[in-house]
């Protein structure tokens, strides 16, 4: 039934995502295995989608020739694809850089995005969210971020050093949910972090709430779904709310099967009238598990009825 529900979507649908995070390894073998059983799958679909979103922690460790082939690999799987890649930053993306307080940043899974033709993220490492527009939508991909001279680093949903140098504030989560409120058409939110109401970690994103009431969803990593030692009792969770608003986040992770139970991601479509489809892949025993029709308009939230 599930095949047969993402077949008739996929008919209907104007624009197919496939959404990933966390193939996060430290060795290139083990992130080779993975990566691999998750292509032949994805090729196995025939074109599923016209655009990756990737929400994370690429690679991990500070081995950095590791680093760098993990990296080349992965540019040379997607690259085949011919479609574009957004790419949200998550905190092993930063593992070089954070045991080397003395250097630049150096991170090569986001180096090689910014260089690569039609792949996507921010433009300097110290942004904590760029934009992409999808049709009517909007598409807001909210960062890690470090300073360029490494002096501070926000990972985890929150500052891991030189808090003393941030300089980002929450007049600066006000400007953003301000933005994200001006938008005229509806919003997408993607980060490798849930925002309060999902799992793990909340903090930053939490300060962007209310969220405005044209978000109509939100997409995540970093709860490697199966993970009992770090997604603890949330270890299942795919689908939750955001707290006291009716938005749906939905969590992706991982795309791996070493501290997940499978390779796991999300294929994303959007339909002509604005509606949504949201299916669950798991490309170990290459089947959809799960999928997941949104309501088209979310009701009011009454966070601000409460100050």
């Amino acid at each position: 039934m599930y095949q047969y529900l993402y077949e008739r979507s996929k008919e209907k649908a104007i624009h197919r995502v496939w959404i990933l995070s966390d193939l996060q390894q430290s060795y290139p073998e083990n992130a080779r295995k993975c990566l691999d059983i998750s292509m032949t799958d994805y090729e196995s679909l025939k074109a599923p989608a016209d655009m990756i979103w990737y929400l994370g922690d690429a690679v991990e460790n500070t081995n950095l020739a590791h680093l760098k082939e993990m990296t080349a690999m992965q540019v040379q799987a997607f690259s085949k694809l011919g479609i574009p890649l957004c790419y949200a930053t998550g905190n092993h993306d930063y593992d070089y850089a954070r045991v080397h307080p003395d250097k630049e940043p150096i991170m090569p899974f986001y180096e090689a995005v910014k260089s690569h033709k039609n792949w996507f993220t921010t433009e300097n490492c110290d942004d904590f969210y760029f934009t992409y527009k999808l049709g009517e939508y909007t598409i807001f991909f909210l960062c890690d971020h470090i300073a360029k001279d490494n002096k501070w680093l926000v990972t985890h949903n929150r500052i891991q050093k030189g808090q003393e140098h941030y300089p980002y504030s929450q007049k600066d989560a006000d400007r953003l949910r301000e933005t994200i409120a001006a938008v005229k058409g509806p919003v997408i939110t993607a980060s490798h972090y849930s925002f309060p109401g999902g799992s793990r970690e909340s903090n930053f994103t939490g300060k962007l709430l209310p969220l405005p009431n044209n978000v109509k969803i939100h997409f995540y990593g970093h709860a490697h779904i199966g993970d009992l030692q770090w997604a603890r009792e949330n270890v299942y969770r795919r689908i939750s709310w955001v707290d006291w608003h009716d938005i749906p986040q939905i969590n992706v992770s991982s795309f791996e099967n070493i501290r997940g139970t499978a390779c796991r991601s999300v294929f994303l479509h959007i339909y002509e009238d604005g509606a949504m489809g949201v299916f669950f892949r798991n490309h170990d025993i290459g089947q959809f598990t799960e999928c997941y029709f949104p309501a088209k308009e979310n009701l009011p939230q009454r966070l601000s009825d409460l100050k």
